[in-house]
Formats: structure tokens, sequence, C-alpha cells
């Protein structure tokens, strides 16, 4: 099966946190200080995203994935958007969730689903990316390069989704 290059995410840097926290100091330098702000959140994103840049955020789902089955995980692939549709977020997760309240298909940020399902999570950010995707540099009208991260929810110590997030460059001028 032949490869779509424009869809590769090409790592100039990837920082496990284990790293990052052994070498704080250091590796610290590494991420600019607003940066570290969005990438380091474990709050939900969401929200931030929406106080950040004063608008509501919607979940745009891209269906042609979301039924996907990889090592029998079900695929969510999604773009955050905001009111006006310019995309700012794109994020991939694995979901393991077996519930039948709990749909993936729903159009809504993964906090809403948990926090409208009663079910209490926890986050463990596992790697920072810094890098580039024509694809995600065309969605982002952007030539700079992009970060992004990757993370595990969990429910009672139970791996839930894990998830890649990849942020517009230009979140960075609602600072």
């Amino acid at each position: 099966m032949k490869q779509n290059n424009n869809y590769i995410f090409h790592n100039i840097l990837v920082l496990p946190l284990y790293k990052f926290n052994f070498l704080n100091s250091q590796a610290s330098n590494l991420i600019p200080t607003k940066w570290k702000l969005i990438l380091m959140s474990d709050g939900s994103f969401t929200q931030n995203l929406n106080s950040l840049t004063g608008k509501y955020i919607t979940t745009n789902i891209n269906p042609k994935f979301n039924d996907s089955l990889i090592n029998q995980k079900k695929l969510r692939i999604i773009w955050l958007e905001d009111s006006d549709h310019n995309q700012l977020t794109f994020a991939k997760s694995l979901w393991t969730i077996n519930n039948k309240n709990f749909s993936i298909q729903e159009k809504k940020p993964i906090g809403q689903l948990f926090i409208e399902s009663q079910i209490d999570t926890y986050k463990e950010i596992h790697e920072i990316y810094y890098g580039y995707s024509k694809y995600l540099n065309r969605k982002f009208k952007s030539i700079q390069p992009i970060w992004g991260r990757k993370y595990t929810i969990y429910h009672s110590k139970y791996y839930l989704i894990t998830i890649y997030e990849f942020f517009s460059p230009h979140l960075i001028n609602f600072f």
C-alpha cells in the first residue's frame, strides 16, 4: 500500500516527558513559555482554547476514519475549530472504551464526554513533538513548525485513550 507523504508528521524534536523532567533546566529552554502552557496543561484543552481565543470551540469529526479499528482500538480523528471555522487543533485518538453510554461518534470534546458520563479521569503526558506536516501546515494556513503532544487518559488506573494532538502555530498569537 502506497503511503501519502502529505499526511506524515516529520519530527524535528521528540521530547519524552521523563527526559524533560530529568533535564528540566536544560530541556525547559527548548520550549517557549507560551507553548509550555499549552503543551503541559492537564486540564480541559477545549475549555482552555475557548478561554484563549474568546470564541466558541466546536469539534469537527472526520467520519472517514472513525469506525476504523487499529490493534483492537477504535480510531477517532477530529479538528477543534473556532466559530469562524479556523482549524486550531488536530487530534487523533485510539480508544479502548467499551461503554454503551459513551459514543466516540458524538461531536463533543473528550473532556465534556467524560463529565457528562460522570467518569473521573486523569491525564499522563508522554511526549512533546516539534516538526512539520504538509497536510497540517496547509490546514493551519501556516509554514511555521508545529507543536504537538501524546498523552494517555486513565480511569481508576486503567488505560482508556491515547491521544495525539497537533496545535496550530497561530495559537501563540492569542496570548
